[in-house]
């Protein structure tokens, strides 16, 4: 009898125990960024609401030098009536933006024209300041903020950092540059100009 009880708790003792098998940890999700292996990534977002309304991308050759900012090349017209500005990179072989701009009236952006989004993500870096952003103005010169008599300071540009950071794009380009991100405000139309008509310009250039 011991030995049937023995040779029974030697079974019990032995019998397998299911184990569950090891959960592989998620490869990383890889954005497909079209144009991603451009070097300029140019994007749009509202002036009054910060909305996003995308981005596109331009080859150029770039100069590799070891300044931080973008070498703008800019053209402007006043507009009396009709004017327009134009943004090169270094020089007029390289237009990164070009937009008509009209004295009570509306201008329109004649270059990039078109644009795309892909889904935002939940968080992107923090703002850094004039560490890493910079404000071109009409001649294409680098002004640190805040700048523009009112018309954009500071908050407004958090606003936008805001905004833009959270694209993958961005994340994809800002990653890989020291250079600063450069923000443009277009103004398409002035004297008594509609703001819900003005856009910001952000820059960044991929090293």
């Amino acid at each position: 009898m011991t030995g049937v009880f023995f040779l029974a708790v030697l079974a019990f003792s032995c019998e397998k125990v299911p184990v569950e098998p090891d959960t592989p940890e998620p490869n990383p999700v890889e954005i497909d960024i079209p144009g991603a292996d451009s070097n300029i990534l140019i994007m749009k977002v509202d002036y009054q609401t910060f909305q996003y309304e995308g981005y596109t991308t331009v080859n150029v050759d770039s100069t590799n030098d070891s300044s931080d900012t973008i070498p703008f090349m800019a053209t402007y017209c006043p507009p009396c009536d009709f004017g327009y500005i134009k943004l090169f990179y270094e020089n007029p072989n390289h237009l990164l933006f070009y937009g008509s701009i009209i004295w009570s009236g509306c201008g329109n952006l004649h270059f990039p024209t078109s644009f795309m989004e892909l889904p935002a993500q939940s968080a992107g870096p923090s703002y850094p300041g004039n560490d890493r952003v910079c404000f071109i103005d009409i001649s294409g010169a680098q002004q640190t903020l805040p700048w523009e008599h009112g018309i954009v300071d500071e908050t407004m540009i958090e606003n936008v950092w805001e905004t833009i950071s959270k694209q993958p794009e961005f994340q994809h380009y800002y990653s890989k540059t020291n250079k600063k991100v450069a923000v443009f405000l277009y103004t398409p139309s002035v004297g008594g100009g509609n703001p819900a008509d003005w856009d910001f310009i952000i820059f960044v250039e991929k090293e």
